[in-house]
């Protein structure tokens, strides 16, 4: 019999004949073995060999792990195991993801002719790769399982598909180690998805025979849509960056996924008080930053005689020097030569707050990512939110902040988990832009700086006169002409424009696209007219977004932007 993880189960059972138990397999709760006979019976070791008498097949069940449950007749077990295969010698392991299929759905095709002929494609293609940890080497690969049933009415069939996560071990593996396979597994997947992700079913080989393992997991019976687009990191992408994900997270097995990321992992599960969510995240943030701080050496903090003797060295100098002595006091700093002053000027501090800890990190990997999304006025609110909560207080910023900095909290600590799992500031970016999860869509970006990083935005430099009239504009059907170094709004073509392709003159219009009709009116045949709906008017450090504009510049110019 197969043991599921999500399904209750009650067996019964016997030790030898005369000792009999009910066995109980409840979602959420350890398995608990209770001895029904008259007669006390006294449980010993840590592991327990039962088989079924009510079934025909008598189907035996490894007990193992066992934990006091506080009564006499009765006893929890960490592990049950049912199958062929020798459980001392297992090497390969199976978690089955049922809610994976969904996030494949795009890759799965179907047609149905006039004919009746069905026809398409249901295969997913497997991803492998081979990694060393502890010593040995380890096969990973995500295969998927399909099947054709009968509906329950008899009245035509079903596809059912379900994504397994394999593991070929060189070593034998035991039952403890393969739950802790279980919960790095279920962390990835989560991360990965965006939503919590459930495992059905652990299914185990010795290389010729198989079995079945049931490991006790929180009950889960949310329910969430990880089919594309909604997934965070999409399928196309995990393709690309499966062998790097799988060393960075099974290989090198770094302290952040160990120690600090899969605390983020409850959260995902988590519906509560958006304050008490922000506390926690930020709790996260604050203890990795802190161990990155440490292990990258960022506190620039001085032994207490090595910054006596630095400042009063600086000072000795300073005093020395007429010039320095003038200079520093113009109204500028305090007088340097005096010992005081100088250390109010440079204080030796450690990186000891939230901010400090997190900014000093941020600045070392730098801020082409989080500078998208995130200020340090965010962090700061981030801190308040978080100590408001940490004390009980209640919350002063209004609803729509405190949304707000959340939001940009979990899209900072997921860039870091990603950070560490070995993708490049780029592929981060290309994961926000493209998916349609919630930890992307609610974060408020600067889309300006997203748009530049990506290399989808077409700026436009213009003149201030230009800037201020159409900054409070969407700026629909512009036709822009490039002067020397900066663009102007050609009115003649813009009016022409307008006029021609105006409701009433649609039945009658033979030109169909508006870059088209733009290119009938240039009179130089070096230029090209092209059309497009991302463009940014910039001057100095101002830009604003305009819909549906009409770029007129040469071809070298125009596939510069990318526009062809």
């Amino acid at each position: 019999m197969d043991l599921l993880l999500t399904e209750d189960l009650e067996l019964n059972v016997r030790i030898t004949e005369g000792e009999y138990f009910k066995l109980k397999l409840n979602y959420g709760n350890m398995p608990l073995l209770t001895h029904v006979s008259k007669h006390f019976y006294e449980y010993k070791g840590d592991e327990i060999q039962v088989e079924g008498f009510t079934e025909k097949q008598t189907p035996k069940y490894l007990l193992s792990g066992a934990i006091d449950s506080g009564g006499q007749s009765s006893k929890l077990f960490r592990y049950i195991y049912s199958g062929k295969a020798k459980a001392t010698n297992l090497k390969k392991v199976y978690f089955t993801f049922p809610e994976l299929a969904a996030y494949f759905n795009n890759e799965i095709s179907r047609n149905l002719g006039e004919n009746g002929d069905l026809s398409g494609n249901i295969t997913i293609e497997p991803m492998d790769t081979t990694v060393l940890n502890d010593d040995q080497t380890i096969k990973i690969g995500l295969h998927q399982d399909y099947r054709l049933s009968n509906t329950s009415a008899k009245d035509g069939f079903q596809f059912t598909s379900s994504i397994t996560l394999v593991f070929e071990f060189e070593n034998a593996i035991t039952f403890s180690e393969i739950e802790k396979y279980l919960y790095k597994s279920k962390n990835l997947l989560t991360w990965i998805t965006g939503f919590p992700i459930k495992v059905s079913k652990i299914e185990v080989s010795d290389g010729e025979n198989t079995g079945t393992l049931y490991i006790p997991s929180v009950k889960d019976t949310s329910e969430h849509d990880i089919s594309y687009p909604n997934s965070f990191m999409l399928a196309e992408q995990l393709r690309e960056h499966f062998v790097k994900i799988c060393e960075a997270y099974f290989e090198k097995n770094t302290f952040e996924f160990e120690n600090i990321w899969s605390r983020t992992i409850p959260l995902y599960n988590f519906d509560g008080v958006l304050e008490y969510e922000t506390m926690l995240y930020a709790a996260i943030l604050d203890k990795y930053c802190s161990h990155k701080a440490d292990q990258l050496n960022l506190d620039t903090m001085l032994d207490k005689n090595e910054y006596t003797k630095l400042t009063n060295k600086l000072a000795d100098l300073i005093s020395e020097d007429a010039d320095l002595v003038k200079t520093f006091s113009k109204n500028i700093v305090a007088d340097l030569s005096n010992i005081t002053k100088l250390r109010e000027v440079l204080p030796n501090r450690s990186a000891a707050t939230f901010k400090q800890k997190v900014k000093k990190y941020l600045d070392h990997i730098g801020r082409y990512v989080t500078e998208v999304f995130l200020s340090s006025d965010d962090l700061y609110s981030i801190k308040c939110v978080r100590d408001r909560a940490a004390h009980g207080e209640i919350e002063k910023y209004p609803m729509k902040k405190v949304n707000e900095i959340y939001w940009k909290l979990r899209l900072l600590v997921t860039y870091l988990i990603y950070k560490d799992l070995g993708l490049s500031d780029n592929d981060f970016l290309e994961i926000i832009f493209h998916t349609r999860n919630p930890l992307a869509l609610h974060c408020n970006k600067d889309k300006f700086k997203f748009d530049t990083k990506l290399n989808k935005a077409i700026i436009l430099p213009v003149s201030e006169s230009v800037f201020n009239e159409l900054s409070s504009q969407i700026g629909v059907n512009l036709v822009f002409v490039r002067k020397e170094s900066i663009y102007e709004v050609d009115q003649e073509y813009t009016a022409k424009l307008l006029s021609y392709f105006n409701a009433k003159n649609s039945a009658n219009r033979q030109i169909k696209s508006l870059d088209e009709y733009v290119q009938t009116l240039l009179e130089n045949p070096k230029l090209e007219a092209k059309y497009t709906g991302n463009a940014y008017i910039t001057h100095k450090q101002k830009n604003h977004k305009l819909h549906n504009v009409i770029i007129v510049d040469t071809p070298r110019k125009l596939r510069s932007y990318n526009i062809r």
